[in-house]
């Protein structure tokens, strides 16, 4: 890079990868995602490093895996340690602040100081503590159900009051932020991290933005009622209660979620405008992306929780100084790629201990993706016994369960992930392959064994009579 660069960094909740305009989805409408994705680069095929809020959001802190820290599921937010990328720029000199979700533990030093807005893990999730046998959420399928409009102007995500912490008041104070940094005279760098919770559950959307997607129009899930048996699989249909909806109801949740999105959509380009009003926006790196995905029924799944690329897969868009235009990559990425992508914007190093690799060279085109790169996922928390871990290299996602037969799905052929290859005679190199590469990075069962054990040993220590916290942001 020629200068060290801004960076406004967009983090969002929930956010499956299909729901945007240029990933060719049939209904939803983002049209300021998608002239960000127009005047920068996409990449179609990004992951995060555990399809659960709380692990996701401590791997992106630490720029570790889960298995590494330990923050194995929403009843173990994470606590500071090891030390995350907010100490990291504090450690360089970098001014920065956080506005929005974090879900870490309150009052800790979590290295991000200037936080605003900030939502943390107030009350845990604790069915993560009970996995054997997994315990039916209650509240779950009524969560599902009740997805629909609300009068405009009372939606959960924009309350009034200007210090309520909702979403509408969070980009407000962003766009304030921006505004404020353009009056500045002096040419450091800042970060401005903006994590909003929508289109997080709940399924409530203003009518105005619900109107957009009329119920009759929606398409239905994927793969609902499922052909697919797996043991895991099943005790997450279970734990989540939302097999056996009515049409009615699928199309439903669908209009509300896009809804969701594109109400989303409204509120960063509200966030560009002011990159452009200051005249910052040529100095700024933009990244867009999410924690983890949204299931929305398709394989008889809800919530996240499993590897399907609904889940486990994210948006994720850049855009910035000497960024290639209108460019899609469609090598496979991590969430845990954007850390070091910021400190290279920056002008700092990247720590050794992270796991990701700078997305700038791709995103500039000053040097091609490795075609054999390797991105990991792993589960660890509610709705299932026993861990699971997934390779994703080139065409090909690789699932290991302990708990079930393994799946690999070549995603070229097969973007709906229906057709289970692991067994297969002509694909036995491949599973090999991916398989050595799992293992190369983690121990499957002794991860697993330690996650049980620590959920073992927190659950004692609760005053709970069993899990709590039916319905979790």
């Amino acid at each position: 890079m020629s200068r060290s660069q801004n960076v406004l960094l967009i983090l969002s909740d929930e956010h499956r990868p299909g729901a945007l305009g240029c990933a060719g989805h049939p209904h939803v409408e983002t049209p300021t995602l998608d002239s960000l994705a127009a005047e920068g680069v996409r990449f179609t095929d990004a992951y995060c490093s555990s399809p659960l809020c709380v692990p996701s959001r401590a791997s992106f802190a630490t720029g570790r895996y889960v298995h590494e820290i330990g923050y194995w599921d929403n009843a173990a937010p994470y606590d500071g340690t090891p030390p995350s990328w907010g100490h990291h720029l504090t450690d360089h000199g970098v001014d920065h602040t956080t506005i929005g979700k974090l879900h870490f533990q309150p009052d800790v030093d979590d290295g991000f100081d200037d936080q605003v807005l900030t939502s943390h893990m107030e009350t845990q999730d604790t069915f993560g503590l009970y996995r054997d046998p997994p315990h039916v959420r209650p509240g779950g399928r009524a969560r599902i159900e009740r997805a629909g409009p609300v009068p405009d102007g009372e939606a959960w995500y924009n309350a009034d009051g200007p210090d309520h912490v909702c979403d509408e008041n969070r980009f407000e104070r962003a766009v304030e932020w921006i505004e404020r940094r353009g009056e500045r005279d002096d040419d450091e760098p800042w970060l401005l991290s903006v994590n909003p919770l929508i289109p997080h559950f709940p399924l409530e959307v203003e009518q105005s933005y619900y109107d957009l997607y009329p119920v009759a129009d929606m398409d239905l899930p994927v793969d609902c009622p499922s052909v697919d048996d797996h043991p895991a699989l099943e005790q997450l249909r279970n734990h989540f209660d939302g097999r056996d909806l009515d049409e009615e109801a699928l199309r439903r949740t669908r209009s509300a979620y896009y809804g969701l999105v594109t109400a989303l959509d409204d509120y960063v380009g509200d966030l560009l405008d002011a990159l452009d009003r200051t005249d910052q926006a040529e100095d700024t790196l933009v990244i867009y992306t999410s924690d983890h995905g949204e299931m929305l029924g398709d394989h008889d799944l809800w919530w996240k929780c499993c590897m399907y690329e609904q889940s486990a897969g994210v948006p994720l868009i850049v855009r910035g100084p000497d960024i290639d235009v209108g460019r899609t990559v469609e090598t496979p990425v991590s969430l845990l790629d954007v850390l070091p992508t910021m400190t290279d914007a920056l002008g700092i190093p990247a720590d050794p201990a992270w796991r990701g690799t700078s997305l700038l060279p791709f995103a500039t085109g000053k040097r091609e993706p490795n075609p054999d790169r390797t991105v990991f996922s792993e589960y660890h928390a509610h709705g299932v016994g026993r861990g699971f871990y997934m390779i994703r290299r080139s065409c090909y996602k690789y699932v290991h369960y302990l708990n079930g037969p393994d799946q690999l799905f070549d995603l070229d052929a097969d973007p709906k992930e229906l057709e289970n290859l692991a067994d297969h005679p002509d694909h036995r190199d491949v599973r090999k392959s991916l398989e050595a590469a799992l293992r190369d990075l983690v121990d499957p069962v002794e991860a697993d064994a330690r996650a049980q054990e620590d959920q073992r040993r927190r659950r004692e220590l609760s005053d709970d009579d069993g899990p709590s916290n039916t319905d979790p942001h």
